[in-house]
Parts: C-alpha cells; structure tokens; sequence
C-alpha cells in the first residue's frame, strides 16, 4: 500500500508530466502502460514456423503474443534491463488479451474439462495439467538482475487461466548474451545449457515453456530438449514478442 507521501509525489508527477501511451503518445489513466487502441494493434497472437527439429521438440508449436517491434520492443527492454517492474501492469494486460487468443489454452474460469477452441488441454487439477515453466536465466545473471522477467511476464496472466508456474528448469552453464550472433552459434551458444531441476516430475504432463521473445528459437529448443528427455508428454513455447515471421 501506498504511504500518503507517495501519492502526493505521484500527483505531482501526473500534473507535471501527464502519462501518455508509448507508442501513440494519447493521454492515459495508468502510466507506463498503453491506450486501449495501441493495446488492440499491439495483441497479435501468431503460430510461428519452426524448422523440423525444432518441431519434434515443440510439437505444440510456438506462439508470439505480439510483433517485437515500435512499443512492445521499447517497453520489454525497460523492464528487462532497466527493472521497470511498474510497466508490468500494461504487460500483463498485453499477455492476458494475447493468451486469451491461443486455441490451445483454456479460457478464464473455464469449466472442469476441455479447453480453448480446438485445444486438448487437461486443467489444473488432474495429473497431466499444463503447467507454465519459464526459460531460467543463470544464478550469476539472476542475482545481477534480480528478477526472471519472462517468470514475471507470465506468472500472474496464467494463474488467471489455472495454469501455475512452476520453476522446473535450471540453467546449468553461463552463457554468451545471444544478442549479435548467427544463428548457427546461438544453436551452439546453447548446446547443453539447460537441465530439469532435481525432484521435478514432469512425467506426463503438457509443459508451457514461456520467454519474453524468440528470435532463432535456439534457447526455447533447448529447453524443451530437457524437458522432453524428463517425460513430458507434450510440450509449446509462447514468447511475449518475436520478430520472426
């Protein structure tokens, strides 16, 4: 709860520098998030092509929640890197309208059995519910940062579907920052860099590996190596954004 100081210092910020949206520059209720028709133009759900590996790995396909471009791009690196962890209020709206979208998730406070249009998803409850498990980042890199932001993406937009987040991967290697390579060494950068934590059963369960954006789609392969070879009996990528067509 805020103390009264802050709400005086927030009223004054207001005045002085009234909230605006990011990407149109329209005046808003909430700073640091975006106007409703931004948020609509920003909301586009796609399946993304994978080459064959990757899709005997991710044989639910990857999804993207929105374009890694303009707005969205601006307002993940603030957080990402900056810790702008108020901007998670627009995100989480952002997610919540994107996941609302993929066929193969179940909907808001949906009944006990079946899922979205066209999905197969069991719900949270019986032995092979989905369950979301977010990309790790190293321990090195998470005590530098202090937060997983792809956790913190996705943590709060999947509990209002009944799916729980569940910290199943670790990263067991430092790694390069993927940003500037080739595809062929991102593939390299990540060869072997994942495993499933200890006393983690995913045997038989629909696993939802979530990160903020994919580019090549190296890091979310990998991942799902691991959680394949732990028993998972169907696993997906949904990304934030992505560039990738």
């Amino acid at each position: 709860m805020k103390r009264r100081g802050e709400f005086v210092f927030d009223w004054i910020l207001d005045f002085l520098f009234p909230p605006a949206c990011p990407v149109c520059g329209r005046y808003i209720e909430q700073r640091d998030c975006w106007c409703s028709d931004c948020l609509k133009k920003l909301v586009q759900p796609r399946r993304l092509p994978l080459d064959a590996e990757m899709n005997s790995f991710l044989d639910g396909g990857v999804w993207a929640l929105g374009v890694y471009e303009a707005g969205l791009r601006d307002v993940l690196r603030r957080l990402k890197y900056d810790g702008r962890k108020n901007l998670l209020g627009g995100l989480h709206s952002f997610i919540g309208a994107g996941l609302a979208r993929v066929p193969s998730l179940p909907a808001p406070a949906g009944p006990a059995s079946g899922g979205g249009a066209g999905g197969s998803y069991a719900f949270t409850g019986m032995e092979n519910a989905p369950v979301a498990v977010p990309v790790p980042l190293h321990p090195d890199r998470l005590k530098e940062r202090g937060f997983n932001q792809s956790e913190l993406l996705f943590r709060e937009p999947f509990a209002a579907l009944g799916v729980p987040m569940v910290p199943a991967l670790m990263r067991v290697r430092p790694t390069a920052p993927q940003f500037g390579l080739t595809a062929a060494e991102r593939s390299r950068n990540m060869q072997g860099a994942f495993a499933v934590a200890a006393g983690t059963d995913l045997s038989g369960r629909m696993v939802i590996i979530v990160d903020d954006i994919m580019t090549t789609g190296a890091t979310l392969s990998e991942c799902a190596r691991a959680v394949r070879a732990a028993g998972a009996a169907g696993i997906m990528g949904i990304v934030a954004a992505s560039g990738r067509k």
